[in-house]
């Protein structure tokens, strides 16, 4: 069993950690937690709680680290996991620049380190159906829609294509892999609600120049959605519920997932420390840090 810590204490980061104590691979040992309250959660276990980073990391309690917290500090997390090459998961995204992103790439790849950037889509079961067939229908495909939204978050630091977007375009990323994204255009729609300013925001673009897709993304939709529809050219519709992990095709089931992504990452990190697999966690780091181009070229974290 590996002894794990986590960065972060947000609701997210909250979810991480009932993952974790459900998982007999890992052992919960530390937490990093800044101005927040501890007290009404019950551990398994007695664990280390932490408010500076550094001290985090040099008490060498942890095998393993889940970083949670903010962008800012998955590059420090990085930089201090290298000195006694501790691996990582990252949550996306994986850094809040282009620049500093791929500064993290360099180190990782310099170092060998186990680093998985926690690309949710990527880590759900239904995945790899998915990719397949597209794989399969590639020449057949018409076009793609993608809806990936929610009612918030409402941050004045950040446009939510940093929340929403980076899981569908980092899922593009992995899908079409060897593929070209080009003509990218986008549209914004700005409202007020009751409480706050929102966005919605409206890409097309094209892939090998073969078909368009169509992205639509942002924090006003009436209720949390993430649903990839594949149109084929003999009209048959394949749609992944990225909530649910559910694959229809032309309205039936035909895939379903057994685990949720979080625990399919989880399982993927186990076997990634175990045998020392740096080929997955340098593929993972560079479809973030190409999704972290696309994004910036467009909007500042």
């Amino acid at each position: 069993m590996l002894n794990i810590g986590i960065i972060g204490c947000g609701n997210w980061s909250l979810k991480v950690l009932e993952e974790i104590e459900r998982n007999k691979n890992f052992n919960l040992k530390s937490i990093l937690c800044r101005n927040y309250n501890l007290k009404n959660i019950k551990f398994k276990n007695k664990i280390k709680i932490y408010e500076d980073i550094e001290k985090f990391f040099h008490q060498n309690l942890n095998d393993c680290v889940y970083v949670a917290g903010t962008p800012e500090l998955n590059l420090q997390a990085v930089k201090l996991a290298k000195i006694n090459n501790i691996p990582l998961v990252l949550e996306k995204p994986i850094s809040n620049s282009y620049m500093k992103s791929k500064e993290l790439q360099l180190i990782a790849n310099k170092n060998k380190l186990v680093i998985l950037p926690n690309l949710t889509n990527y880590f759900s079961e239904s995945f790899v159906y998915f990719k397949n067939f597209v794989e399969e229908n590639f020449f057949e495909i018409n076009k793609i829609i993608i809806y990936e939204g929610g009612n918030g978050p409402f941050r004045s630091n950040i446009h939510p294509i940093w929340d929403w977007g980076f899981h569908s375009f980092s899922t593009l990323i992995k899908i079409f892999e060897n593929k070209k994204f080009s003509q990218i255009k986008k549209k914004e729609i700005k409202k007020n609600n009751s409480y706050q300013n929102g966005i919605i925001t409206k890409f097309n673009f094209k892939i090998d120049s073969r078909f368009e897709v169509k992205l639509i993304t942002g924090n006003l939709f009436k209720k949390k959605i993430r649903k990839i529809k594949i149109l084929l050219k003999n009209n048959h519709v394949l749609q992944l519920n990225m909530i649910s992990h559910i694959i229809y095709l032309n309205g039936n089931i035909v895939f379903e997932n057994k685990r949720t992504p979080i625990q399919s990452l989880l399982k993927k990190f186990d076997r990634a420390i175990k045998e020392k697999d740096t080929d997955l966690s340098q593929n993972l780091i560079n479809i973030s840090c190409k999704t972290t181009k696309i994004l910036e070229d467009f909007y500042n974290c």
